[in-house]
């Protein structure tokens, strides 16, 4: 997938910064959970407002199936590098409307209407960036390091995690609490519309191979990718309910469960992005070593099933940043090994032909589904049950699901790509 004289680098570069920049632009809308809903979902209930800002949160999940869908198969049509300038373009549009957005106090029920449009638009941009990008990553070099490139496509999650936790830090601890309620909310939204000249001007790298025709037409390949499409959906499930609720609900849990301060508690955010960006190429490459997938996919989920309990009991126990810190770095190591090798063992189990429109329509209805909800979800179970413990369980449920699905894929870091 590339043009002569157009390094594997650069394609890799282009693949991944835009991802980080459009995964920047959906999630920061997290670190600002709370002032978003009291100026865009106002409550007599403090607990009801931020339900309602989860609520828009969860909405731009809804859009990422149907942006999975259609990005997805038109990026396997007409390209990847088509697919992935629409998305840029799509991204920065949602990010400028939640930063221009009017609130409620002035324009009433037209300023969530904006909020949760623009949540949409994100939301399916987002859908179609996730298979073209994966399927750059994995095509464009050699077979011997496919589990380091694929590995990046989550390692740029994180890195937008960090940048956006680190947006978030820089201007809690410079701003006044009405500054950044009255306007310093708005600035990680603005600078994210940078995405467009700077996404353009990487991804012009990436020059597409002719389309082939799918040959995958008999029944039985069919049965097959379907097959490998649910246990990629399932797979998905664990990990991205607790990449979300560990770095982007932990901040508001550590302040409303833990009763750490809002400025301390977005570093449990940094540490956790900051494990993800590290380990997530480490692991990756441990793949390429071992020529296996499934052996540490399974272990990390494994080890992550049996400390998400005590790691919560913990937490509880010493309410205090270096406990929790301490315990988020432990969390993100075993969630790291057990999803970056699966990173490349999913789209490895797709053809070419189909391998963009499948990966994104898969990924987009296990993160809507799940993963868009799972703030929503671990919020609710909190207020219904007032058991500080629920976050865990849910997450315990999850991740069961997704290490029986991984176990369930055939072994494909021995074999070569299509």
């Amino acid at each position: 997938m590339q043009a002569k004289g157009v390094s594997q680098r650069k394609i890799i570069v282009a693949a991944v910064f835009g991802n980080l920049l459009e995964f920047y632009d959906f999630t920061v809308y997290s670190y600002f959970a709370l002032a978003i809903s009291k100026l865009f979902f106002p409550s007599k209930d403090a607990v009801v407002s931020m339900l309602l800002a989860f609520s828009a949160f969860a909405i731009g999940f809804v859009a990422r199936p149907l942006g999975g869908f259609v990005l997805g198969h038109y990026a396997d049509r007409h390209g990847r590098r088509a697919a992935l300038t629409l998305t840029i373009m799509l991204m920065a549009a949602g990010a400028a409307m939640i930063g221009l957005a009017p609130t409620y106090h002035s324009i009433g029920l037209a300023a969530p209407i904006t909020i949760i449009l623009a949540r949409l638009v994100q939301g399916f941009a987002q859908g179609g960036e996730f298979g073209a990008a994966t399927a750059t990553l994995l095509e464009t070099g050699a077979d011997s390091s496919r589990g380091f490139r694929a590995s990046w496509q989550l390692a740029s999650q994180g890195a937008a995690a960090l940048l956006g936790s680190s947006v978030a830090a820089i201007l809690s601890f410079c701003l006044s609490a009405d500054d950044l309620a009255a306007w310093g909310w708005r600035v990680p939204f603005l600078l994210g519309t940078l995405i467009v000249p700077v996404g353009i001007y990487l991804r012009r790298h990436i020059v597409d191979e002719p389309v082939q025709p799918s040959v995958a037409n008999k029944p039985a390949l069919q049965l097959r990718h379907l097959r490998n499409w649910l246990l990629t959906v399932f797979s998905i499930m664990g990990m991205t309910v607790s990449s979300y609720i560990m770095m982007y609900y932990m901040p508001i849990y550590s302040i409303q469960q833990l009763g750490l301060s809002p400025k301390l508690s977005i570093l449990v955010a940094i540490a956790a992005s900051i494990i993800s960006l590290v380990m997530c190429p480490v692991y990756g490459a441990w793949s390429d070593r071992l020529k296996k997938r499934k052996p540490l996919a399974i272990i990390g989920r494994s080890m992550l099933l049996l400390l998400l309990y005590p790691a919560f009991w913990v937490m509880n126990q010493f309410p205090s940043l270096p406990a929790v810190m301490a315990v988020m770095v432990v969390l993100m190591l075993f969630y790291t090994m057990g999803s970056a090798p699966a990173y490349a063992l999913m789209p490895e189990s797709f053809p070419k032909s189909i391998r963009a429109g499948y990966m994104a329509s898969a990924y987009a209805i296990a993160v809507s589904v799940f993963g868009g909800t799972s703030q929503l979800v671990a919020g609710w179970l909190l207020h219904i049950t007032g058991n500080k413990m629920a976050p865990a369980w849910y997450m315990i449920g999850s991740v069961l699901i997704s290490l029986l699905a991984v176990s369930l894929f055939d072994e494909t870091g021995d074999r070569p790509l299509d």
